[in-house]
Order: structure tokens, then C-alpha cells, then sequence
């Protein structure tokens, strides 16, 4: 993978994080091999057993997915109990030191990222390396890499203006507490879905606009310590467009006056179809259609009608408009 990936498309390993395979939770992750020439994540040691379990290698060649809430497997459980113990590449666990070569500051290993697919060592986070405070090393820092040791050189000008590497809970308190203050934004909180994982913000969910959408971001954007920010938040303006260009495109809704009013992505039909067919494909549509929680189906079924009343009640039905206009669709 490029090594200008995202941070958010990294695998993140948690040294004691759980890890799950195809058939549930069985293990939690005790060691990393790395081949020290490749800087590649080579290998998992994984612990099973409660009490005096034992711990088994597998390929990283096995991980589908690795963050703060665990690493996911593509083996079941049964495979992995029956994996080898004997590790292949050099050994790194939570013990392991980090020591930077210049400053002499010594650290231990908290967490490693690396590349999805070839395992290529993006990033380290280092406990203590500073003042007690966890720092995060990019690859391109890393000398040496020994057993349960890994050297970095880091430029003296560069290493005393590392910021603090962060945790997922500060940051989560600190981006809601900055959101919160921006009261206009409060009546859109309960379509918006805020987390930060493994220092990425990441926002989902509904909102009344795309312009709130980047207001969101860009007052979130000032937090210190995070890595960076995915905005999925779906403005109900950029949501209402889409859906009915999507509507416009369907051969069993096109050239039919149908309205869409979303609210926080809880979308209101309005306006006419000739049969209940029509109503129940648009209804279908969407349901199906990417950012929409909930439908209120208020179509008429009026096999004569072709008119959106677009000044009729908010509250749709079959009001009439007092300056009736043929609706015409832009969207084909």
C-alpha cells in the first residue's frame, strides 16, 4: 500500500487486545513477529487459555482487521488453538524498550500500526518516551529492530515538538465538549454518530445540512492529538438530491411527481403516483438508499395526477396548491 495511506486505513495492534475469529472472541494478542529487514508485521502471538493458556503463532496474512476493539481472524477457533508456537520473526510485545539514540529517552511499547495487506510497520506509539507521555514514531524514525528492542533517531528539532500521542477517551470528551458549544448544531445531535478510535474522529450519521456537515469538522478539527478526521455526515440537502435523482433514474418511479423531505435522514414522500406499485417501489428505493434511517410513505395513489403540489402543507397528503405548477424533474 502507498505509505501515504490514511492513519483511519491502518491496522492498529493493541498489545492485550482481544481477538476474534470467524466463530467468536478466543485469545488476546501477546506478541508481534517483525522481520527486522522488511519492517513487516510477519506473524501474531495470540494467547489462548484463561489462566495458564498457551500462546500461538499465526500469519498476519490471517488479519482482517485490527483497531482499539480488537483484531478480527479469518480462521475459526478451533484452527487457532491448533496453531504453531514457534514464532517467526524477531519478538515485540508491551515490554519491549524503545530508546532514542540522541536524547537517550527510553520508552516502551504501547501499540503498533501497520500497512492492511503487506504489514508494513506505518507507525509506533511509544509509552513514556517524553515526560510520561505517549508519543507517536513514524516508520521512517525507526533504526533498528531487535528482540523485545526497537532504536529510534528522531532530529532533535523534531523530537522536543512531537506533540502527546492522546487517548480515544480524552479526545472523545474534548471533540463532544467542542461540539456542544456550537449551539445551532444541537437540534441535528440526535441523527449524528461521534467517535474517536485509535486517535481518528470519525463522524457519522444525519444532518440538516452539508454546510453543518464542514462546520462540524472544522470546529473538531482543532482538537489537539487527533490524526485525523473521516466526515460521513449526510446533509439532509445533499441526501434530498440524491434520492430523487435516484427515483428520477428507476424506470418504476421516472417522470413521476414525487417529493422527497428529509429530516435527519427520516425522509417524508410526498405528491402522486398512478398506482400503489409506484408507491410501494418508491417506498423500496428509499429504504434501501444510502443515509436513510426511517420512510414515511405519504404518496397518493391517483392514476390522473401529474402535479407535485409544491406549496401544498408541509405535512403532505393531498392538499392543493393555491398557484398550482407542474413539477418537472431536472435529475434524469
Amino acid at each position: 500500500m502507498d505509505k501515504s495511506a490514511p492513519i483511519s486505513e491502518m491496522e492498529k495492534f493493541h498489545f492485550g487486545g482481544k481477538v476474534f475469529c470467524t466463530d467468536g472472541e478466543d485469545g488476546t494478542l501477546s506478541q508481534l513477529g517483525v522481520d527486522p529487514g522488511s519492517r513487516k508485521i510477519v506473524s501474531l502471538g495470540v494467547k489462548v487459555g484463561r489462566f495458564f493458556g498457551k500462546v500461538v503463532y499465526v500469519p498476519f496474512s490471517e488479519v482482517t482487521g485490527a483497531s482499539a476493539d480488537g483484531i478480527t481472524l479469518s480462521i475459526s477457533r478451533d484452527e487457532l488453538n491448533a496453531a504453531i508456537t514457534q514464532a517467526t520473526g524477531v519478538l515485540l510485545d508491551a515490554r519491549s524498550v524503545v530508546h532514542e539514540v540522541n536524547s537517550n529517552a527510553r520508552g516502551t511499547l504501547k501499540l503498533v500500526a501497520a500497512h492492511p495487506q503487506t504489514g508494513e510497520l506505518a507507525y509506533i506509539v511509544v509509552r513514556s518516551l517524553r515526560a510520561g507521555q505517549d508519543i507517536l514514531i513514524r516508520q521512517n524514525y525507526i533504526t533498528k529492530i531487535d528482540a523485545g528492542a526497537i532504536s529510534i533517531n528522531v532530529p532533535e528539532p523534531v523530537f522536543q515538538t512531537l506533540p502527546p500521542y492522546r487517548t480515544d477517551e480524552e479526545l472523545q470528551r474534548e471533540v463532544e465538549q467542542v461540539i456542544f458549544d456550537m449551539t445551532p448544531i444541537h437540534i441535528d445531535f440526535p441523527g449524528m454518530r461521534i467517535r474517536v478510535l485509535d486517535g481518528v474522529l470519525y463522524l457519522d450519521g444525519n444532518i440538516s445540512s452539508s454546510l453543518r456537515a464542514e462546520m462540524v469538522e472544522d470546529q473538531a478539527s482543532g482538537v489537539p492529538g487527533l490524526l485525523e478526521i473521516k466526515n460521513r455526515l449526510v446533509g439532509d440537502d445533499t441526501l434530498a438530491a440524491e434520492l430523487a435523482m435516484a427515483l428520477g433514474r428507476d424506470e418504476r418511479t421516472r417522470d413521476l411527481p414525487i417529493g422527497v423531505y428529509p429530516r435527519l435522514g427520516m425522509v417524508r414522500l410526498s405528491g402522486y403516483v398512478h398506482t400503489s406499485e409506484q408507491k410501494a417501489a418508491a417506498e423500496q428505493i428509499a429504504r434501501s438508499f444510502p443515509g436513510v434511517r426511517s420512510v414515511e410513505n405519504r404518496l397518493v395513489v391517483n392514476p390522473k395526477s401529474d402535479l407535485l403540489n409544491v406549496m401544498s402543507p408541509a405535512a403532505g397528503g393531498e392538499g392543493e396548491d393555491l398557484i398550482p405548477g407542474k413539477y418537472i424533474r431536472h435529475t434524469k
